[in-house]
């Protein structure tokens, strides 16, 4: 594994923070916070459309008609049974004897693992570093 490998792994990671970084930076230097509302009306509008935006989502991901509970819970932890199943193909993949290994699959597989366990460490990991939950 390469060091471009590496980075193109573990760089994602940390575009949320530094992004964030520059905002703060930014809004010190300007003296103007960058998201928050400047009045209460702004303030309530703002909440008002993150209600609607969630109330539009809810709406798109709601099934049409009834469908049985396993259903639901098959939808509701798809992407966390894809994750797994990546992670998984990218370990039994590094038991292959290294002659039998294609180097461009060992380097997809790396880096599509790398984010998937970004996807499911990583929020929680930037969250308590911001330190809200």
């Amino acid at each position: 594994m390469g060091l471009e490998t590496i980075l193109a792994t573990v760089l994602p990671a940390f575009i949320p923070g530094l992004a964030d970084g520059f905002k703060m930076i930014f809004s010190r230097i300007t003296g103007i916070s960058m998201g928050d509302p400047k009045t209460f009306a702004e303030r309530a509008q703002l909440e008002q459309m993150g209600i609607d935006k969630l109330k539009a989502l809810a709406e798109l991901d709601r099934p049409y008609g009834t469908i049985s509970l396993w259903v639901a819970n098959l939808r509701a932890s798809f992407r966390y049974l894809a994750v797994g199943f990546i992670i998984i193909a990218a370990v039994i993949y590094c038991f292959i004897p290294t002659a039998q290994q294609n180097p461009v699959a060992l380097n997809f597989l790396s880096q599509l693992s790398g984010s998937a366990t970004f996807f499911i460490i990583g929020d929680r990991v930037y969250l308590g570093i911001k330190g809200t939950k």
